[in-house]
């Protein structure tokens, strides 16, 4: 069963029924911790860059045409949230240095839920499926709206269990799935930082975590790109 056509404009799927081999909620999905290896850089061909102030993991990543998930795990950064200006990144591939303007995001979302990222967005990761993240909860933790908006499904759904979508206007939707319980229900106008669900294992979530989706004009997004909380984007150094 998929969601309604109408929700996006185009029917989508499961949001993780196809990522079994690649994504696992528990210790076996963190990023490997501590920062760049010497080792992993020295095995192969790249380039080293400098992390500005106002730059962000995901446009480096991009400007340089690999996945953020690469970058991330190759630097072994245990924390994207917490990315300082000036930690030198090694960019595998890479034939020399590019200059990446400061991040500059048309839209800002607040973060639903604070956690680690266990799953990316597809193209980033190679799951062209996988239409949104993955933030790791514990159970009953409270799941927020990202932007004002109204509820425009509260419901469960194949796949992904409980789950809340939001429309914020301007072609913009949000998607909270997995969720144990729902605390809003259809028509029903939020604000940014509301309450409108709560983190489960509903649908077919392997742990309790939140999938998080952002749609515009029907079309699935990276998430990454448009969330104004420090993940992946550089702050001063202390």
């Amino acid at each position: 069963m998929l969601l309604p056509v109408f929700v996006w404009g185009v029917a989508i799927s499961s949001p993780c029924a196809t990522t079994n081999s690649t994504r696992q909620h528990g210790p076996e999905a963190s990023v490997r911790p501590a920062t760049a290896s010497p080792s992993v850089a020295s095995q192969g061909a790249g380039v080293h860059h400098l992390l500005k102030r106002g730059q962000t993991l995901y446009t480096v990543a991009r400007a340089y045409g690999i996945s953020l998930e690469s970058l991330v795990e190759v630097n072994r950064i245990s924390d994207p949230s917490r990315v300082q200006a000036g930690l030198v990144l090694f960019i595998p591939g890479a034939a020399a240095p590019i200059e990446v303007p400061p991040s500059m995001p048309v839209t800002l979302l607040s973060w639903p839920l604070a956690g680690r990222l266990t799953s990316y967005f597809g193209s980033e990761g190679g799951r062209l499926d996988h239409e949104g993240i993955d933030i790791d909860g514990e159970l009953g933790e409270v799941v927020r709206a990202a932007a004002a908006g109204t509820v425009i499904w509260a419901g469960e759904e194949r796949g992904y269990g409980n789950v809340v979508i939001l429309n914020h206007g301007g072609g913009l939707s949000t998607l909270y799935a997995h969720a144990s319980r729902l605390l809003v229900v259809p028509d029903q106008s939020v604000e940014a930082g509301d309450p409108v669900a709560e983190v489960g294992d509903t649908g077919n979530a392997r742990g309790a975590h939140l999938h998080f989706e952002v749609h515009r004009n029907g079309q699935p997004v990276n998430p990454l790109s448009m969330l104004s909380s420090p993940l992946a984007r550089a702050s001063g150094q202390h």
